[in-house]
């Protein structure tokens, strides 16, 4: 038996918040939107791939592919550890 994997496009923010982009791979357009709405508010974080589905207590993965919003630095491992722990309060 194959279980199929739930594929999104999500946006991470440096905090751990998130948001879904979609199913399918966002355009550039939507890229560039979603970073400048980040940036407007001063805010920055990653464009990421999510394996898995969000609402399940099975392991998600993120593949971050590409800074947006604001300039920044952070640290992706913090990001992750964030985003978990906001998962985990949502689907318990």
């Amino acid at each position: 038996m194959r279980i199929e994997t739930e594929t999104r496009w999500i946006v991470l923010g440096t905090d751990g918040r998130h948001v879904s982009l979609g199913r399918s791979e966002p355009s550039e357009a939507e890229i560039a939107t979603a970073s400048e709405a980040l940036a407007a508010q001063g805010l920055s974080g990653w464009l990421a791939r999510m394996q898995g589905d969000y609402y399940s207590r099975r392991k998600v993965t993120l593949e971050s592919l590409q800074r947006i919003g604001a300039a920044h630095d952070a640290d992706w491992q913090a990001a992750l550890t964030a985003f978990h722990a906001a998962r985990s309060r949502a689907t318990h």
